[in-house]
């Protein structure tokens, strides 16, 4: 009776906890009462490990119980978790001296510097750099670096609200660990080798969803409070004053003569042109000659009285 008890509280907490999932290693509770005898063996000391195991394994924030950066802990009232992300891209006469110049503010904000790469070498290098700052410097970060620039070629910043979805894996992180804590118990209590394999396989279930949710919740929470700044910094183009390779009269000339081939050979294309639509405009220009002196002759005979 006692062992029918332990198999029945299993599935309704498998339906519950687990919602359907397959284990890590793919093995169904059926599976695992008919495994090897060795691992039999070894799921017989389950109950004695099961005393020995914490009530609450969650992972502890990382700033010892307030809601820190990898913290899973709920929501204080009013509390909203907002990613927000920003892009500067601009130029400036020394890029070396930007570059030093925005490390020092990152690291003044309490950010850090992701990654960095340049492009180019000397006057012509362009700096991208990828940061993270806290999201309640990050604004004033970015009128400091903008600062540096003497042209800003663009800006960019966007907002995503993920407080609906923290708060819903906070809830289900709740559910789960309560699963969890009634699974040990039962575990405590199994008395056969069937009972503790079925236990133990959604006692992994339950435990494998505790540790995504934690992950992705404290995802959220460090996203929320240092936000991503990508920076471009390119240098200011030169334009040189004197032709640096001085006076080249063989290159003017090239260029001149070269320009009088090309009036030459318009002007033999217009002729090409005319004599080719000869049988067009002669007959015109006759017929018109034609017409002029027959007006004009016209025009000088005094009437008839």
């Amino acid at each position: 009776m006692k062992k029918s008890a332990i198999i029945v509280a299993l599935l309704f907490l498998m339906a519950c906890g687990s919602a359907g999932q397959a284990s890590s290693d793919g093995m169904t509770s059926s599976d695992a009462m008919y495994s090897s005898e060795p691992a039999v063996g070894a799921l017989m000391e389950a109950p004695a490990m099961a005393e020995a195991m914490p009530a609450d394994r969650s992972v502890p924030p990382v700033d010892g119980g307030v809601a820190g950066s990898g913290s899973t802990a709920p929501l204080t009232p009013g509390e909203r978790l907002v990613i927000r992300d920003a892009s500067l891209a601009f130029q400036v006469a020394d890029v070396a001296a930007a570059d030093q110049q925005i490390r020092k503010a990152v690291t003044d904000a309490k950010g850090y510097v992701l990654s960095a790469s340049t492009n180019g070498t000397d006057a012509d290098a362009v700096i991208y750099m990828s940061l993270k700052i806290p999201s309640e410097q990050l604004d004033a970060t970015i009128t400091l670096v903008e600062k540096l620039a003497d042209k800003v070629w663009s800006r960019s910043m966007s907002g995503s609200d993920v407080t609906e979805e923290y708060i819903d894996m906070s809830g289900r992180l709740i559910a789960q660990e309560a699963s969890r804590d009634r699974l040990l118990e039962l575990l405590k209590k199994a008395e056969t080798v069937e009972a503790a394999v079925a236990v133990n396989s959604a006692l992994t279930d339950v435990q494998s969803q505790i540790e995504q949710l934690s992950g992705r919740m404290r995802y959220l929470r460090q996203g929320s409070q240092f936000s991503s700044l990508t920076v471009e910094i390119h240098p200011i183009p030169t334009t040189p004053i004197v032709n640096p390779d001085g006076w080249q009269p063989l290159e003017d000339a090239k260029i001149a003569l070269r320009g009088l081939i090309d009036f030459a050979q318009g002007i033999g294309t217009f002729f090409i042109g005319v004599a080719v639509w000869t049988p067009i405009w002669l007959p015109l220009l006759f017929l018109g000659r034609f017409l002029i002196r027959r007006w004009q002759r016209n025009k000088a005979t005094p009437p008839i009285a």
